[in-house]
């Protein structure tokens, strides 16, 4: 055999451990991506609510898509909060102009009434 492949010759060869060091908490850190948020939605509450004086079928729909359009805003849904905006604009401007139409209706009823 040769003269340092001997197994019992191997302990005395180790050199003697060096002290461990408890192995410390690594803490990872992950990038942080900062994205523009975009602004929230118009919830057209008040014009939801100046609705109601025209046609409150309308207005009663379009007062809860401006609800809605709110909470979707402070959720951060966009998406929903921009169907939701829309849906609350086009309901409350169409109160308008079909309660004009039944309010000068019923105007023109009365006063033909009036006269026969």
């Amino acid at each position: 055999m040769a003269t340092g492949t001997d197994p019992r010759d191997l302990e005395s060869k180790v050199t003697p451990m060096q002290q461990v060091i408890p192995m410390q908490k690594v803490y990872l850190m992950q990038p942080v991506i900062l994205m523009s948020l975009n602004s929230p939605e118009n919830d057209y509450l008040f014009l939801s609510i100046i609705s109601f004086f025209f046609f409150i079928l309308l207005a009663i729909r379009a007062l809860v898509f401006s609800l809605e359009t709110c909470e979707a805003n402070f959720l951060g849904d966009q998406r929903k909060a921009l169907i939701n905006s829309r849906l609350a604009l086009g309901f409350s401007v169409s109160s308008v102009p079909v309660g004009s139409t039944l309010i000068i209706c019923s105007i023109v009823v009365r006063a033909l009434k009036q006269r026969v």
